[in-house]
């Protein structure tokens, strides 16, 4: 199964990383790969790189590779050796141009469940079996208030 979470609302990643504790939960063998994220933000490591440790889940971040590009080569390389692979901001990376929208064609038939987050649609996108679209309400970000600990990293 591929999943895709995709909109402009807060909880793509939060709703990967739910899947991966799920799945985690039922002893699969997970990877995440985090295409466009380094594990530090604001001197210090985010809540889900310190989870993913302890937990023992194989994380591959942006820091470790020098782009996109590198990560997404490693995952599908090792792909088959897992049950359960997520590649948060694949859909950003598409975006910005870091990875083609043809790559996805590249995640089907993988043999792991693939889970794509990303604000971004592009046709190619439609070949998931579950597309989630996260939609702003209201943010608290447009009071000023980013960057909070155990929320947002």
């Amino acid at each position: 199964m591929i999943l895709a979470y995709t909109g402009d609302g807060k909880g793509k990643t939060t709703a990967a990383l739910g899947l991966l504790l799920r799945a985690w939960g039922h002893d699969m063998r997970i990877l995440a790969v985090f295409t466009m994220k380094t594990p530090r933000y604001l001197d210090d490591y985010v809540g889900e790189y310190k989870a993913l440790r302890r937990l023992g889940v194989k994380a591959l971040y942006l820091e470790d590779h020098k782009t996109p590009r590198d990560l997404l080569e490693e995952a599908l390389a090792v792909a088959p050796s897992y049950d359960l692979v997520i590649l948060d901001e694949f859909n950003y990376a598409v975006r910005q141009g870091f990875l083609r929208s043809e790559d996805f064609k590249r995640l089907l038939g993988l043999g792991a469940h693939v889970v794509v987050t990303g604000n971004y649609n592009y046709a190619e996108l439609m070949a998931a079996d579950l597309i989630s679209e996260v939609k702003s309400v209201k943010h608290y970000y447009s009071r000023g208030i980013i960057g909070v600990r155990g929320l947002d990293w």
